[in-house]
Order: structure tokens, then C-alpha cells, then sequence
């Protein structure tokens, strides 16, 4: 089994650490984990150390400015990694790792218009690799129109159905078909489906679970609801396919 794991974090997790650490124990079963609006601060510290004692050796992060929100990979299969200094002021936003099972990309998004930069590189990434079986997580902030929120606030939608003409698919909509849940709530009280796993569609066939951890937000350990994705054995499946 191969447990994946994707989680905002809030602001890097702050005063809210120890019990951020207690979710993560709950779930040290997992293979990998990517932490999002993750800090390269004191707390960031705690937070690897404890992951390295669960037995997730293998991370890898941005070298950022500590009140800057990036992305934490953490496995406990060895990995490559990739940085992307091309995407400039949002190169802590997308980081990628890769090993014989798949490829990874983490990623935290920008609001409104501003992600119309990180959707275009991640395009011509899967155009680039398109013999990888890739694996896009973490919080893409929008989803679709009317689907994944009440109406139709979010910018950029339409890359959705890009990357599915591009062979991934939408994996816990692939569970979950029509349900609607939201990871996400303004102050409002309205809801938005902003965490995800896109899947390429070789790994598809292997998902056996795909769903939302909705009682750390609740308890307000975070503002977004934690997301597991769970893949039969993946072990020796080959990632890169050759001509």
C-alpha cells in the first residue's frame, strides 16, 4: 500500500504545532506526505525532526525566507528532486519529487489571477513529461464552477479540464462521483473543494482510497481539511516508460 498524504498547514502551523505533530502521527502509516503553506521557520524545525523520528527520512523543501509560505515533501522511499528557479517570485510554490513509482508535484497556488502562471508551467510540464506518471497535489486553490464551490468565484477553472485532456484525472472525484465536500470555508460560511490529487492515468486503476480528513479543520488545527490518497503496491512499478 502507498499512502500519500497532502496538508495546509496554515501559515506554517505556529502556536498550533503540537497538535498539527499529533495529526501527522495519526497517520505515520503514510509513504509520503506534502505539506502546504508550510514555513522555513523554528517551527519548521519541530516539524521535521518529529517526521524524520516517524520514519520520514527523506525531505526536501525550499530554501525560503521564514515568513514565506512553501512546500514540504517528506517520504519514507528515497527520492530526486526538482526545483524550478524559472517560476521566479513562485518557485517555493511548486516542488517535485520522483521515484520508480511516480512523480510528484506538490504544489501551493496563489489566489485569483495569479495562478494562471503556476497552471501554464504545470501544463507544459505534463507536455514535457508526458511518459512519467505524475502525481499533482496539494492545494490548487479553485476547483470547478458550481462542483466544487456554490457558484462561480473561481479564476483559472478551466485548467481543470486541461489537465484531463492531458491524462490525469481528478482522483477523488473519480471515487466520489457527484458528492460534494468542501476543504476549505470562508469567513463567510461558503465552501470550496481547494485540496487535490490529479492522477495520471496509469496509476488510476490502482487507487483503492481517495478522501478528506475533515476533523482537523473542524477542530481548528488547521483551516483546510487534511487529504489521503491510497494506491495498491507500487513498489518496482515503473515510473518512466521507455520507448
Amino acid at each position: 500500500m502507498n499512502k500519500i498524504i497532502t496538508w495546509n498547514l496554515r501559515q506554517g502551523g505556529g502556536k498550533r504545532v503540537n497538535l498539527i505533530l499529533d495529526c501527522l502521527k495519526d497517520h505515520s502509516d503514510a509513504t509520503t506526505i506534502v505539506l502546504t503553506e508550510f514555513r522555513n521557520n523554528k517551527i519548521a524545525v519541530v516539524i521535521e525532526e518529529y517526521l524524520r523520528v516517524l520514519g520520514f527520512v527523506h525531505q526536501y523543501k525550499p530554501l525560503t525566507e521564514p515568513k514565506l509560505n512553501s512546500v514540504l515533501i517528506v517520504s519514507k522511499d528515497v527520492f530526486s528532486t526538482k526545483y524550478f528557479p524559472e517560476l521566479g517570485e513562485h518557485s517555493q510554490r511548486v516542488v517535485k519529487i520522483y521515484n520508480n513509482n511516480y512523480s510528484l508535484y506538490g504544489c501551493y497556488f496563489p489566489d485569483k489571477d495569479t495562478k494562471k502562471y503556476l497552471f501554464e508551467f504545470l501544463i507544459g510540464e505534463l507536455n514535457d513529461h508526458e511518459n512519467e506518471k505524475i502525481i499533482i497535489a496539494g492545494d490548487i486553490n479553485t476547483g470547478k464552477h458550481y462542483i466544487d464551490e456554490k457558484g462561480a468565484t473561481f479564476y483559472h477553472s478551466g485548467y481543470f479540464d486541461k489537465f484531463e485532456n492531458l491524462n490525469l484525472t481528478d482522483a477523488w472525484r473519480l471515487i466520489h462521483g457527484d458528492k460534494r465536500e468542501f476543504t476549505w470555508y470562508s469567513h463567510a460560511g461558503n465552501g470550496f473543494r481547494l485540496d487535490h490529487f490529479f492522477v495520471h492515468k496509469d496509476l488510476k486503476e490502482k487507487i483503492q482510497r481517495c478522501e478528506y480528513i475533515h476533523k482537523y479543520r473542524q477542530q481548528k488545527i488547521s483551516d483546510h481539511s487534511m487529504m489521503i490518497i491510497e494506491f495498491e503496491n507500487l513498489d518496482n512499478y515503473q515510473n518512466i516508460k521507455t520507448n
